[in-house]
């Protein structure tokens, strides 16, 4: 009866390579979720479908809705409109539920449902933040009111009590129900990849969270306002995921999120769990590298962790202080230092375009990227900063004084230019942009120190 869709979001050149990764997570924990409490659902991953085109790719979705009455689609901020256009296709067919949920839709709940109520009238409930609880809940009642054939305006009592939920009510009136409960991510049932389809494409790169929250109040996330409270897995539960993958022997690889070094006590007792159980697969991780010593970088290594990826944004301490980044650019050298002592693949992140940042900080940027003890093995990415719904960036646009031009949300994707800063107008941002692509083509010879601006 419960249609859990992702919608198809990889870039073509993505397909078959490292970035191409199972879907949202959130997903398959609401399957597992619903499986725990014998509720029948099945999930259908449109990134599995890589090579379809778009009338083909329709197509498949109205093969595959068939039979089910309750649709839970989740949505980025780039990826909204490929929510809509699913919900299109559901909404053809008489008396399907439509939910949607993920960080957009959490931010910007009563701008989608008002203008969706005057227009489409897609979207029948939104459910805000951590959906694990609300969505059981929401599907309870949903299905009791298909059971009994009863007008769903019959259950509103019943819907303002599920927390984290977002709808507008028969009289045509916007209801938001009280903020959802923080979830103890250790009595989560494992994600149901087992739901995810073998039959066209199957994940060979798993993604783990460990962790939901952060501590850090980077300008640009907006991790810290979906998530209120940071919360770390307990080894235990993590190992158990490990071995869940492991048991599928498809999978040949594990990616770690989000920031594994969070809290330092943690961060050894999860090295130590490769080391202790033996655990050979490969694996990958997000961490903040300013505080990576020697020593840990040696058991990350005797951990089997062959790359880690890290937010770096900026050389320059006024544009990182400005935007909440508190880390230093030399500690972070001597943090990719130690790792690349061990032989451990660096994935770097940088963002231009951040509040504060000049055409003198971004030079100043390149050239501390030079200086950087990188290889061949190593990969750089320069995204242009973005101001994604429920960052500080978003909610606090006159403070870092940034003029928002772009207001179409599928260029939302951190490869557009969105805002322009006083420092920094947009004609000026475009060149330095170019200039900025230009250190992720390995042609180019980067790592050599061979690029010529």
């Amino acid at each position: 009866m419960i249609l859990l869709i992702n919608p198809r979001t990889s870039k073509p050149s993505e397909f078959r390579t490292q970035y191409f990764r199972e879907p949202n997570l959130g997903l398959l924990y609401l399957a597992a979720i619903l499986e725990l409490h014998d509720i029948p659902v099945d999930i259908l991953d449109l990134e599995q479908f890589i090579d379809l085109n778009e009338s083909e790719l329709e197509n498949l979705i109205k093969e595959r809705i068939i039979g089910y009455r309750i649709f839970g689609i989740t949505a980025l901020t780039n990826t909204f409109h490929l929510a809509l256009n699913i919900a299109r296709i559901i909404k053809n067919y008489k008396e399907n539920f439509v939910i949607l949920g993920g960080p957009h839709v959490s931010f910007m709940y009563k701008d989608i449902l008002e203008h969706d109520k005057k227009t489409e009238n897609l979207i029948d409930f939104i459910c805000i933040g951590e959906a694990e609880i609300s969505f059981l809940e929401l599907v309870k009642i949903l299905t009791a009111q298909i059971s009994d054939n009863k007008h769903l305006s019959n259950f509103e009592t019943q819907l303002r009590s599920v927390k984290g939920l977002a709808f507008i009510n028969s009289k045509e009136k916007l209801i938001v129900t009280q903020s959802v409960t923080t979830l103890d991510l250790n009595k989560l049932p494992l994600p149901a990849r087992y739901k995810l389809s073998q039959e066209n494409y199957y994940y060979s790169v798993a993604n783990v969270i460990v962790n939901r929250g952060c501590p850090n109040q980077c300008s640009f996330c907006s991790r810290q306002n979906l998530f209120k409270k940071t919360r770390i897995r307990s080894i235990e539960s993590i190992l158990r995921e490990i071995r869940d993958i492991q048991s599928f022997q498809t999978y040949n690889q594990i990616n770690f999120y989000d920031n594994i070094n969070i809290n330092r006590n943690f961060f050894k007792d999860f090295c130590r769990m490769f080391i202790k159980n033996k655990i050979t697969i490969p694996w990958g991780c997000e961490l903040r590298v300013d505080t990576i010593s020697s020593e840990e970088a040696d058991l990350l290594k005797k951990a089997g962790c062959q790359l880690v990826a890290t937010g770096i944004e900026s050389a320059n301490k006024t544009v990182l202080k400005r935007n909440f980044k508190f880390q230093d650019p030399e500690r972070v050298r001597t943090g990719i230092t130690n790792l690349k002592k061990y032989g451990i693949a660096i994935q770097a992140y940088f963002v231009l375009g951040l509040p504060s940042e000049t055409e003198q900080s971004f030079y100043q940027t390149v050239e501390y990227i030079k200086s950087l003890p990188l290889d061949k093995n190593d990969e750089l990415n320069y995204f242009i900063a973005t101001p994604y719904p429920g960052s500080r960036l978003w909610d606090e646009k006159e403070r870092f004084e940034i003029k928002i031009f772009e207001n179409n949300f599928i260029k939302y994707d951190c490869e557009h230019l969105i805002f322009e800063t006083k420092e920094l107008k947009k004609d000026k941002l475009e060149k330095l942009y170019i200039s900025a692509k230009q250190i992720e083509k390995k042609e180019d010879n980067l790592i050599n120190n061979t690029l010529k601006w």
